[in-house]
């Protein structure tokens, strides 16, 4: 039979820690913090409590005694602040595993005494059973009742002892290694102290545990400091503008990784834009708020700027964090002022003062410009939903065709010009906003399903003189890098917005009545007399919004090069990978193109990429079955040629220039042969693994324009026709034939010798090619000899023009030198290719 467990059954083990002893201490490392600078206990007790820098606690009494240094008491105040939080944390555990221990060891014992809850009625015993039979009958019980109850109860306490085993360890550990941001953040986020390891070691120390009070308190000593008369940011007040900091660091840190913000920390954002939001004047309580003034003041207080900076950072930070759902904001906490005003964009107030919304822009601007990368560091921290659209709205409000058609938009808000892309910079940080505002998902509430033209007309068609337009086109900024997403979500959001924005643009109809002119009238030529142009197209005005549509348009090259059914537009979004998404028609391809090539950067990137594009098939043209193979890879390649010589060709022609138009186009696709030859280099041989990959892959590989190596620059043509308006004459340039195809002859013909270079078994070798022509070739820095880069050859061998250089030595005899090193097969692909290559050119850009 089972023995029953008794009292001495359950092991305990003994903690040998005088915990007493161990707070006592811990009060010595406290009290040795407040000794250091002579004001003992005062001074734990303002550290334990609140948030107070320093230098404030010690410098007086360090300044009366002359000969002490502050760094040296700071060091020392330090030593025993981390002392006293070690130690009292290392109590912290053995009191607690020993009222553990305590506890199990009395549940114990009262279990041992009442038989483990085993009775006669539970055991199944009868009056009528015999008694030893009955007894037997309960000792059974017990046994197994106590080993069960045992088991538990041990596995408890072996927890328990493990785990105040880790926490002895543990604190010998941090005693030995001292205070490391990564032992302070531990120690400060585990309850043990309040503000002390903060005050004493700032933000090494993590985030402060702040709440709304905190809040409210950081408000009052703004206000204060403004009110009087010092410049420089009292100590106090610089480490809660730094506590301040510090949140919004941490909401940038973890608003993509499904984390929020403390209850208290967002309590303390609340609380503070709220004891902000009071008026700046008591005498004129609609004179604009303390929030809104305060960059003024502090300029006009001669605050270094700096401190500037790192104010109008911290408290744009917090702004954008208090506002972000997906850390636990929302447009909700925002201070009444402003939900008044822009809670219109989302339906949350019937209507606004527009020249109270002109003010509360101007005043944002300076805090969300504060907080970019260059500035404060927190260029990723995304407002939230509402807010972002709300803010996007409210400045396409004052630059919409539209809106200053209203009686209430009648004065000209000129000055908003300074502020605006400070606020769409951060406004369109928020892509999932972006994406629905350019599809209609979110939508004006005066302008309903017009949004998406009715926004792309009031941002793109200002003309920036500022930034070019780059932060305007944040608005679709992000639609190239998230088409190469592996997340199949955020590829279909970039694919949509895509669509939305190729269409939009382009739409010719202008059946809203809303507006003037159509989409693509609109953004051809509405932009006054810029250089050469009458009435100038986007690009000449913003570059760089081209430039991001450019971006935009090179993941979907495939859907530009598609076989012309005479369809029209129409999005898809087929869940099957390898069915297409959309069908752009003939004419919304054209246009697109067209409205990218009128800006020199984003003619130079979608014009190289498109080359890359071209130049990456041959490269592999060997793998091709066959010449239909061939045929069918220049169908698809030569309709891309053609849409870059459209939409070149109708730029120029709209250009009021007397020039040589063959000459400059062929000027500017020598340019782009050269950086798309680079480009599929670089490609090739640092990712070998791209052939097997399918083509929209390969596009997102490596996006020439992104590498500015990769990037012709500021194109000979640009120079050339549409800012000087002269071009060679052309008894100059009498060469037979179109050189933009003679270059583009020899690029293909180059990247397929290139790729048989790379293949044993091809037969050709480098000395082939020094037999063949010697200055095909070059040494590299070890003496081997190697084919020299296509975009190297064409740049050294290309024509100048001149009569004297007529008969000398260009990229077409280059061309017929590798291309009499083909085998025949491969030749005849090679011919196929470029043929039909150059047919599919013409009939698409005619």
């Amino acid at each position: 039979m089972p023995s029953i467990p008794t009292a001495a059954s359950l092991s305990v083990p003994e903690s040998k820690a005088d915990v007493g002893t161990l707070r006592e201490g811990a009060t010595e490392f406290e009290s040795k913090s407040g000794a250091i600078i002579g004001r003992g206990s005062e001074v734990v007790a303002q550290m334990k409590s609140t948030a107070v820098e320093f230098t404030e606690l010690v410098s007086e009494q360090l300044k009366s005694r002359g000969t002490e240094s502050i760094e040296a008491a700071r060091t020392a105040m330090q030593g025993s602040v981390w002392g006293g939080a070690v130690t009292g944390k290392w109590a912290d555990a053995a009191e607690t595993y020993q009222q553990i221990a305590a506890s199990h060891t009395a549940s114990w014992n009262e279990a041992v005494r009442s038989g483990f809850g085993v009775t006669a009625e539970s055991a199944g015993v009868t009056a009528g059973m015999p008694g030893d039979v009955a007894s037997k009958i309960m000792d059974n019980k017990m046994a197994e009742a106590g080993a069960e109850q045992l088991a538990a109860m041990q596995g408890a306490v072996n927890a328990a002892y493990e785990k105040y085993k880790d926490e002895a360890k543990l604190a010998g550990t941090r005693l030995q290694q001292g205070p490391t941001p990564a032992n302070l953040r531990a120690l400060s986020g585990g309850g043990t102290t309040t503000w002390a390891l903060f005050n004493a070691f700032g933000l090494k120390a993590g985030i402060p545990p702040l709440d709304g009070a905190d809040g409210k308190r950081l408000a009052e000593a703004l206000i204060g400091f403004l009110a009087g008369d010092d410049d420089a940011i009292p100590p106090a007040l610089r480490t809660q503008i730094d506590n301040l900091l510090a949140i919004a660091r941490h909401a940038q840190g973890i608003q993509d990784a499904g984390k929020q913000l403390d209850p208290g920390q967002l309590d303390f954002l609340q609380q503070l834009f709220k004891g902000l939001d009071i008026p700046a004047n008591d005498n004129n309580p609609n004179g604009g708020t303390v929030f809104e003034a305060l960059p003024h003041w502090l300029k006009a207080r001669d605050v270094s700027g700096a401190d500037q900076t790192l104010i109008l950072g911290a408290f744009g930070g917090g702004l954008l964090a208090m506002t972000n759902e997906k850390i636990g904001g929302g447009f909700g906490r925002l201070p009444e002022s402003l939900r008044d005003t822009l809670g219109y964009y989302s339906g949350k107030v019937d209507n606004f003062n527009v020249h109270t919304l002109h003010d509360q822009l101007i005043a944002l601007a300076p805090y969300l410009g504060a907080t970019t990368a260059k500035q404060i560091g927190l260029g990723r921290l995304e407002g939230g939903k509402e807010f972002s659209a709300a803010l996007t709205f409210a400045v396409a409000d004052f630059y919409s065709e539209v809106t200053r058609r209203r009686p209430a938009y009648e004065v000209p808000f000129t000055d908003l010009e300074e502020f605006a892309p400070h606020l769409l910079e951060a406004s369109t940080r928020n892509t999932d906003v972006n994406h629905e505002l350019l599809t209609g998902k979110i939508q004006h509430p005066d302008i309903g399903k017009h949004t998406p033209e009715y926004l792309v007309r009031a941002l793109f068609g200002n003309t920036w003189d500022k930034d070019a337009g780059k932060a305007a086109a944040g608005l679709i900024d992000w639609i190239g890098t998230d088409a190469g997403s592996n997340d199949p979500a955020t590829k279909d959001r970039a694919t949509e917005a895509a669509y939305a924005l190729f269409t939009t643009m382009t739409d010719r109809d202008n059946t809203s009545g809303l507006f003037d002119k159509s989409a693509y009238d609109f953004f051809t030529d509405s932009y006054g007399k810029i250089g050469s142009f009458e009435n100038a197209p986007i690009g000449a005005a913003n570059g760089a919004i081209t430039y991001s549509m450019a971006k935009a348009a090179v993941p979907y090259l495939d859907y530009f090069a598609e076989t012309d059914t005479g369809g029209k537009d129409q999005l898809f979004m087929s869940k099957d990978p390898k069915a297409a998404d959309m069908y752009l028609s003939q004419q919304t391809r054209e246009d697109f193109v067209e409205l990218i090539m009128g800006g020199d950067a984003s003619r130079d990137k979608f014009g190289a990429e498109v080359y890359r594009n071209v130049l990456l098939d041959a490269h592999y043209a060997d793998s091709w079955k066959d010449t239909e193979e061939a045929n069918d890879e220049a169908m698809r390649t030569g309709r891309l040629m053609g849409l870059l010589d459209t939409g070149f060709q109708r730029v120029f022609d709209d250009a009021n220039v007397d020039a040589n138009a063959k000459t400059s186009e062929s000027t500017q696709h020598a340019s782009w042969a050269r950086a798309g030859a680079a480009a599929v280099k670089e490609v090739v041989t640092e990712l070998p693994f791209v052939r097997g990959l399918g083509r929209g892959a390969q596009q997102i590989i490596r996006q020439v324009a992104e590498s500015f190596k990769w990037t012709p620059g500021v194109v000979q043509s640009y120079d050339l026709v549409w800012e000087k308006g002269v071009a060679p004459k052309a008894e100059d340039f009498d060469r037979k034939g179109d050189p933009s195809y003679e270059q583009f002859n020899f690029a293909v013909t180059h990247t397929v010798i290139e790729q048989q270079l790379k293949d044993t078994d091809s037969g050709i070798t480098i000395e082939d090619i020094r037999q063949a022509d010697s200055r095909l070739v070059e040494q590299d820095a070890n003496g081997k000899w190697q084919l020299r880069p296509a975009d190297e050859l064409m740049k050294i061998h290309e024509p100048s023009g001149k009569a004297e250089d007529k008969g000398m030595y260009t990229y077409s005899d280059a061309e017929r030198e590798l291309h009499r090193l083909l085998e025949q097969k491969l030749k005849d692909k090679v011919d196929k290719f470029n043929n039909s290559f150059n047919l599919q050119r013409k009939d698409t850009g005619g």
